[in-house]
Formats: structure tokens, sequence, C-alpha cells
């Protein structure tokens, strides 16, 4: 880096045309002591220009997804205090929210030297505002009357409790056998992690007294009975006890942190059990970095919520997280982006060298975390599409003969012709199977081109081989062959939607996650898959939460606020007949505006918690007045959780 950080400055305007996507306007202003010459400008933007449209103001030196290279025309000099603009007026989609724009921008000079710009969020028809970045405030409504004056989230399934008890004293467990021990134990040093200041909210003897019973009734079900000596949770083993005893934490944080509103019963019961078995949450840690411990924190607020479900989406275009035994390449390139690499920065990622590669080690961390927690990591590689990242980082899985792109961005399939694919994969599906426990195994499927192979002679000559006549054909052909490695060593197959398609993966021993639209999951179910409902209007976490230009997100879905993700019921349309396919619910973050950390709480809280409620509570005993005035009292990801 050269000694210019702070004098250059990268405005962004984008105008909106009538029938176009708008134009983009990039104002360069020098603000050093120096003329610049020779240079050339590179930014990052979720939006991409159109690389067959001329610019006005500049040339298209480089395009890759939405990393773009302009240079300025040939003997012009950005003198001090002066500004260079180039508009492109042909972009691939119209803007909807400021993050649609402009992320990260830097100069790279005729030395090869890089300068750091400052780049500023992209304004439409140059209306100023601010950016939403800051995770919602800590105010909530007041609990609706009649609603019993205790805060659990999700909300049980009965509750029918009296009077008040003292909130002073820790949970405490009198009674026990070992299963409801470990449970205990396990739900104290969740809180503990959590709630890391003020007295403990489980601890040793002296406080609320706790007994455990066995009782026959569903695994993951519960019931306690609050009486005047102690406190009783009855469940059929380990997980039932869990959550007991998170519910206990739950009402004894409340009854202290809000003593004027909630309390810690003296008398009663409630009566618990999850309505579906998959509660879920897709995180994206390819596109954007997560160390370990951040991931630890979000498990532990999973499992607060009694959510038992964590995707780990480890593979797209933009970044590999896994070190593979006899292909160093991933993890010496594939992990990570930056300036000269084989993979550039890419959304709003710096020039200088960014990535992560969870070792074995970090593994076994979020893995033994989970067992703890009751959540199973299902571990996701991304195939045959996105994979960009692999194919820059192992070019022999490309067909030398193939030509063209498509849809403006590099080729990112793998390719089913190829025989060292499978060789890769094989490798790649064992390690995961050594790191994760998981008895599901996520391939991707998703966001292939219908025309990913019309270029590669490869791939034509298996169509000739197999008589095919459509070029879709070689994607089912390509996912039967990946399910076969999984069934090999013992696992489960998940897929996004789009596996079902062009003859389908074998609905035996595999799942599909309906994401495009919620009606789209009935029809997998119709089928014969099971499925796992995260409608993008709904449950995608990434979604704006309103219209304004200033609201961080996406739109492709529409906007997502917190009532639309709560009121959402998955499966309410559903014949009865067809409900037994329906495993449960997951909501997804996708990592493509949140470049800016602080986005993530005010992205996924409180809407995650909405799931965790739909996920968790039946339909009939949901009640969003109530839900909005316990939420506020969750812990957050940024603001009151520390890395533990």
């Amino acid at each position: 880096m050269t000694n210019e950080a702070g004098f250059l400055r990268l405005d962004s305007d984008w105008a909106p045309t009538e029938g176009a996507a708008g134009s983009l306007t990039l104002t360069l202003t020098n603000l050093s002591d120096r003329p610049l010459q020779n240079f050339r400008l590179a930014f990052t933007s979720h939006c991409r220009l159109d690389p067959d449209y001329q610019l006005r103001g500049a040339n298209l030196v480089e395009q890759i997804y939405g990393y773009h290279m302009l240079e300025p025309p040939a003997g012009f000099a950005l003198t001090r205090g002066s500004t260079w603009s180039v508009t492109a007026d042909r972009l691939n989609y119209a803007l909807q929210h400021y993050t649609d724009g402009l992320k990260s921008a830097y100069l790279v000079l005729e030395d090869g030297g890089i300068v750091p710009v400052a780049s500023t969020p992209t304004t439409q028809n140059l209306e100023s505002g601010v950016p939403r970045l800051e995770a919602p405030s800590g105010s909530r409504s007041r609990l609706p009357l009649g609603m019993p004056p205790v805060s659990i989230l999700p909300f049980p399934m009965r509750i029918e409790v009296a009077g008040q008890r003292d909130p002073a004293g820790a949970l405490y467990l009198l009674e026990g056998k070992h299963e409801s021990e470990l449970a205990f134990n396990a739900a104290g040093d969740l809180a503990n992690r959590l709630f890391h200041s003020g007295p403990p909210l489980f601890g040793e003897v002296g406080g609320i007294a706790c007994m455990a019973r066995q009782a026959d009734m569903a695994e993951e079900g519960y019931r306690i009975d609050f009486a005047a000596n102690a406190v009783t949770v009855h469940a059929a083993g380990q997980k039932g006890f869990f959550y007991g005893f998170v519910t206990l934490g739950q009402i004894l944080h409340a009854a202290r942190d809000e003593p004027n509103e909630f309390t810690f019963p003296a008398t009663g019961k409630i009566y618990d059990a999850p309505r579906f078995a998959w509660r879920g949450m897709l995180l994206d840690v390819a596109r954007q970095v997560y160390e370990a411990k951040e991931l630890l924190r979000v498990l532990d607020l999973l499992a607060w919520h009694k959510l038992n479900r964590f995707h780990l989406h480890l593979s797209d275009d933009e970044g590999w997280r896994l070190d593979i035994p006899g292909y160093p390449q991933l993890a010496k390139l594939a992990a990570w982006r930056g300036h000269g690499r084989a993979i550039p920065p890419l959304l709003g990622s710096p020039p200088e060298c960014y990535g992560l590669v969870y070792s074995r080690a970090d593994v076994a961390q979020l893995t033994g975390r989970a067992e703890q927690l009751f959540i199973t990591i299902v571990p996701e590689i991304d195939i045959p599409g996105h994979s960009y990242s692999i194919l820059q980082s192992i070019p022999e899985l490309r067909d030398p003969a193939e030509t063209g792109s498509y849809r403006g961005s590099p080729k990112n399939v793998l390719n089913p012709a190829i025989h060292k694919t499978y060789d890769f994969l094989q490798a790649v599906f064992d390690e995961v199977a050594r790191l994760f426990p998981s008895v599901w195994i996520h391939v991707g499927g998703d966001e292939v081109s219908t025309d990913a192979w019309l270029d590669s002679p490869l791939a034509r000559a298996l169509m000739r081989e197999h008589g095919w006549y459509d070029i879709r054909r070689l994607q089912s052909y390509f996912l039967h062959c990946v399910q076969e490695m999984t069934r090999n060593l013992g696992r489960r197959t998940g897929a996004w939607e789009e596996a079902a398609l062009w003859g389908g993966i074998d609905a035996r021993d595999s799942y599909l996650v309906a994401w495009k639209r919620s009606a789209n999951g009935l029809a997998l179910a119709e089928q014969g898959y099971d499925v796992v409902l995260a409608p993008g209007e709904a449950y995608y976490l990434d979604m704006a939460q309103s219209e304004d230009w200033w609201e961080p997100g996406a739109s492709w879905a529409g906007t997502v606020p917190l009532e639309r993700c709560y009121t959402y019921n998955p499966g309410g349309d559903w014949p009865e007949e067809m409900k037994a396919r329906l495993l449960g619910v997951q909501a997804c973050l996708w990592g493509e505006n949140l470049h800016d950390r602080r986005l993530f709480d005010s992205m996924v809280i409180p809407r995650l918690w909405a799931i965790a409620e739909s996920a968790w509570t039946p339909s009939a005993g949901k009640n969003l007045s109530r839900f909005t005035a316990l939420h506020a009292l969750a812990p957050r990801i940024g603001t009151r959780v520390r890395a533990p």
C-alpha cells in the first residue's frame, strides 16, 4: 500500500431509467497532494456492468462477477482536487437498495502498487441518506393483556402458571440421574456463555431447586411442574431435559431483567414439544469469513432458542473453507481472495489476501459444541454449480476445449464428463464425512445454467454415449453419481430444490430444501421427497426488511419484514396426507451483503427468533404481539454476547 490512504474517495449514484436497469455513475475524487496518471480503478459491487456495452469515461478492462477494473482514457491525469466520472448505462438489474451498489474500491498504479480508496454507499438520484447498519434498539412493546407473565421463546405448547417466587437464586439440580445431570450442565454452561455478566442463572445449592424425572414422551418434549419446594422437569431423555432447563433459564433471566413485567412462577405446569423435527439456520461462510469462535457463538444462540440444525455453506464461487487431503490447492488458492490472486476481491473484500480455512481442530471444536447443544451441523459442498473457486484452483477439472461464458460470468460448473471430477469429489466427501458426524451431507445442485455444458466437447460426447438430447440431463446424471458417493459413506443426501429436475436425484435417503417459493415444497413432497421449507419470501434473512433505499439486503424475493417472517405458516396449506414429508423449516443467511459485520445483528435478529417460534410452537399458539414483547430480551450476536 502507498501512503494515499484517506485521500481518494469513490462516490456512486444510481439513476433509474424507463424500461431499463438504470445507470450507475462512479466519481473518483483526488484529495491527495499529487496528480495520478496511468492508474486503474478496481471496485466491487453486487450489481454488474454489462461487459459488452461501452462505458462513458472509461474502458472496462476486467470483470469477474461483481469485481470490475476500469481504466481512464489514454493520457488522462487526475489532478489534485479534481474528479473523474464514469457512467455505465447498462446493468444486469435495477438496483433496489444501497447494498446493490458499491462495496469497496482501490487503485492499481503503473508500477503495480495498490492505493486504497474510501468508497461511500451508493445513493439513488443523488439523494442523501444514512444506511441502516446497526442492530435494532432494545426497546420493545408491553406484554399483551391476558398473557402469562413469563418470557419463553419459542413459546411452549401449553402453559398454566400462577404466582411468583424470588428470582435472585440460581437454578440448581437437587435430584436427577446421569442424563438429566448432563443436560442441566449443558444448559448452565450455555447460559453462562450467553449472559456472562451478573449473577449466574445456573449454580450450586441454595437457589431454586430443580428435580428431573424420566417420563414417556416425545424425544424433544418436556413437562415442567412448578411447586413451592422444587421445580420438576419431566422428559424421556437428555434432549427433552436440556430444552426444559433452557426454558427455566429463559424464565429466570427475564424475571431478573424485567421484574416489573415477568415472574418466575410459584405453581403451575408447562407442557411442550416441538412442531417440527428440523429447525435450522443456514450460514454462508464461503462468501464472507467467520472465525470458528464466531460460529461457536451462533451455535449457542441457536440452542438458546431450541433450533437444532446448523447448515454450513462451506463452498461457493467466492471461497472454499476446508483443507482436503491430496488437494492442497484448495487451502492455498480457493480459500483466499485478493488482488492478483486466483480469485479477485469480491463482495467488498479488500485487495489484501482475505480468507480462511477451517482446520480439523476448528471443526472438532464446532461439532463438539454442537453435540453438547443437541445441534446437528449439516455441511454443504455446493456442486456442480457455484464452483468457480474450485475450478480456479484445480484447472484440470475443466474441459480444455470448452469455450464461452454465460450470464456475464465465467464458467463455474463442474463438468460431469471429466473423470477427475469424481476423484476430486470422492476425496472431498471422504474428508467431509470424517470431519462431520451428521447423517446428512448437502450437495447443492442449485442455479446451474441450462446451457452450462453446451460448449464442452467432452460433455456432448457423454450425451451421445447415453443417447441424451437435453443438456440438462447431465445435471441429474452428475447428482446421481454424487448421491452414490454419499450413500457409500453411510450418509443421506441433501440438496436444493433444483435437484429434483430432469430426472432428479433418488428421493430415497435424501431431502430437498424448497427455497424459490413456498409452493415448490408441496410439489416436491408430491414427488416423494422429504422437504425442508426455506422460502425466500419469508425465511431468507438477507432479504431487505423494507423497500427503503437505505435498508440493507436484497429484494429478488420481495421484502421480508418481521411480520411476514413471523406470520408465514409453513405447511399450513399442505394436505394432511403430505405433511409427513415436511421435515421442518430453515432460515438462510447468504453473505453477498454482509461485508460489513455490523449488519449481522440487524438482518438476523429478531427474524431468526420468529422462525424459531414457527419451527417449535404450534401454529395456533403463535401471537405476534406476544412475540414482539419477548424477543428484545433475547441475547444478540454482537451487542450482548461475547465470543467464548
